[in-house]
């Protein structure tokens, strides 16, 4: 199979990576030849190697690489809130979300991280010319943050907030997915702050014990009695 032919095949199934066995099936040759050919690829820069026995097109974008490396996955915290433009940072890392376990990835093309979560839900698949490309909804990306705000800073996240259109309903529904009470308080308070008042609809879910509004900050500052929050990092 020549070249051209190869590449519109790789691009008419989707296939953001190309693995070994996915090579195999479209030369119709044997993995001994396809591992072969997938190297001269390589050595002519028509195709770049992502990790071992993974490829993707040269100019196929790395968001799109980074989420479809392992499933189910999708693109989340500060790198989800890069790509609907509610941040003015530009993050050096993609974070993917992920139940598996799996080792970062840095090679010349940049880094990837991935970031554990025991539920993975609320994330969409779209269309590129390159394959499709996993990304978490907006909703899912900041109860995502305010679940494991050492991802992505806690000011990043309520300036997320406050710029978007957001789905009220859904957020509330999204964090009690995740079984998180701190997640439900830091939710509440920064939804009040931006005059959306969640109380009631989750006061039920709340304890009375003081958590800090970013852990990764030292305890100080006032405690919000309502919210059990103690507010340690002025916004």
């Amino acid at each position: 199979m020549n070249e051209r032919h190869f590449i519109s095949t790789i691009k008419e199934q989707n296939l953001a990576i190309i693995t070994i066995p996915d090579a195999a099936r479209i030369i119709n040759k044997s993995r001994k030849y396809t591992v072969l050919y997938l190297k001269r690829l390589e050595k002519r820069k028509i195709i770049k190697r992502i990790e071992k026995g993974k490829y993707s097109l040269q100019d196929t974008p790395f968001q799109v690489i980074a989420s479809n490396l392992i499933l189910p996955s999708y693109i989340s915290f500060l790198s989800g809130l890069s790509y609907y433009n509610l941040t003015t940072q530009i993050p050096r890392i993609t974070q993917i979300a992920t139940t598996k376990s799996k080792k970062r990835i840095i090679n010349e093309n940049g880094e990837i991280q991935f970031i554990n979560l025991r539920r993975v839900f609320g994330y969409k698949r779209e269309q590129t010319q390159f394959g499709y490309i996993f990304i978490g909804e907006t909703e899912k990306i900041i109860i995502d943050s305010l679940f494991l705000p050492k991802y992505c800073p806690i000011n990043e996240t309520f300036s997320a907030i406050k710029d978007s259109k957001l789905d009220v309903k859904k957020l509330i529904d999204y964090a009690l997915k995740m079984d998180s009470i701190v997640l439900i308080k830091r939710l509440g308070y920064f939804l009040e702050l931006n005059d959306i008042d969640i109380y009631l609809k989750v006061k039920k879910y709340l304890n009375s014990r003081y958590d800090l509004l970013n852990p990764h900050l030292p305890p100080t500052g006032k405690n919000n009695i309502r919210w059990k929050l103690k507010i340690n990092e002025v916004l």
